[in-house]
């Protein structure tokens, strides 16, 4: 195979991204693999953004993919992973050392801001051990504006279908120089083709669920939802940005962040198909919300909000409603809710899909480390919710 990559949106023909979709069609599907994406991507000066594409000795496409230099931190030790072995405590006490903050300079084989199994995409006839092989190549890209090569490299988000009580982390499933590691799980609810109206989900759900549907309706009732045009992104990206930075600044856990221009150019891209809802209360933009919505899926991308109006007026979870709805209206087969706030989403029909990525650092020792703090720990998973009625197979 042959290994093509490009940084910049305008360098590969209009011809090349058409074919670049016609091989992620049908089972090969992903939103964010989608050029759209990937030249929105590219498109942001602050994103350190690679399209990659393989090709066979017929410069057919056989593999897609996008890498991402960034930066992952930590600075909740303890919050969203629990051990009980010492040797966890260890390791993690000398990983957080100094200011209480664990950074890794990081490169990520996908799309650093989605959630879900959208690394790459190779051909059937591609075997495992080329498929190791090309990928190890990608990851090794050294660019003229690389200042330097990153040591530690994630292959982010496969679908696993284990139970969630049988532990994988810490193993080496992908290849014996990387490590299997396990963070929370992807909230997802697969729509029912008999669902033509927000009515028959509803309907689908248990009482209590019900229940909490119709107080977030009544709660919210007072908000305005606006439908934001690509003009009106461009001038409310600042008010946007700053939502989000309110949710984003409290999470524990942070791989890589939004950038202001991703919202406008996601949307200039995808147009239509990447609503962007403005929540207003008073004439005052209070919330947003934004994803990306096909009759394949709904990936909600994301969302800010002040937490002052969340908490009187249920601004979030009248987003994961809406999500749903839209979902709903363009007939899409499931709804990605994303990685955060498991309780609220399964009280809502969201279930959770377990998720694999894969890490290798160029240190020996802290690649060791990782391995303990991998084998030894699991994510902290709530007590979910049973939303659904015994007559309806979700999960």
């Amino acid at each position: 195979m042959k290994l093509i990559y490009t940084s910049s949106p305008g360098e590969w023909s209009k011809d090349f991204w058409v074919q670049w979709d016609a091989f992620l069609a049908g089972e090969n599907s992903s939103a964010y693999l989608d050029s759209r994406s990937i030249k929105a991507a590219l498109a942001v000066p602050d994103r350190y953004l690679r399209a990659i594409c393989w090709l066979d000795e017929n410069q057919n496409i056989v593999g897609v993919a996008s890498t991402e230099d960034t930066q992952a931190e930590s600075i909740s030790k303890g919050q969203f992973l629990k051990a009980d072995k010492p040797i966890f405590k260890l390791a993690q006490r000398y990983l957080y050392r100094g200011d209480g903050k664990f950074k890794l300079n990081i490169r990520v084989l996908g799309m650093v801001l989605s959630s879900g199994d959208h690394a790459y995409r190779f051909d059937d006839k591609i075997s495992k051990e080329e498929v190791h092989k090309a990928i190890d190549d990608a990851l090794k890209i050294l660019e003229d504006r690389d200042a330097i090569l990153p040591k530690t490299f994630l292959i982010k988000d496969h679908y696993i279908d284990i139970p969630m009580d049988v532990k994988f982390a810490g193993k080496s499933t992908w290849h014996p120089r990387w490590v299997d590691l396990e963070f929370d799980p992807v909230m997802e609810i697969d729509i029912s083709p008999d669902w033509t109206s927000f009515e028959h989900y509803r309907e689908a759900l248990r009482k209590k669920s019900r229940t909490k549907i119709r107080r977030i309706l009544n709660s919210s009732e007072e908000l305005v939802l606006k439908n934001l045009n690509l003009e009106e992104v461009i001038q409310l990206s600042s008010e946007l940005y700053d939502l989000y930075s309110k949710v984003y600044g409290r999470a524990g856990f942070k791989l890589g962040k939004l950038h202001k221009q991703d919202i406008v150019e996601l949307k200039r891209h995808w147009g239509s198909e990447f609503p962007v809802f403005g929540y207003y209360h008073e004439n005052t933009l209070v919330g947003f919300q934004c994803g990306i919505v096909t009759k394949h899926a709904v990936e909600a991308f994301f969302v800010g909000f002040n937490e002052d109006e969340n908490r009187i007026h249920s601004i979030y979870q009248r987003m994961l409603l809406e999500f749903i709805q839209q979902g709903i209206k363009v007939g899409a087969k499931k709804i990605s809710l994303g990685r955060t706030a498991l309780d609220i989403k399964s009280s809502l029909g969201a279930c959770p899909r377990r998720l694999s990525c894969h890490m290798k650092v160029e240190n020996p020792y802290i690649h060791f480390l990782m391995r303990l703090i991998a084998g030894a720990s699991s994510p902290k998973i709530p007590q979910l919710k049973r939303a659904w009625k015994d007559n309806v197979i979700q999960g």
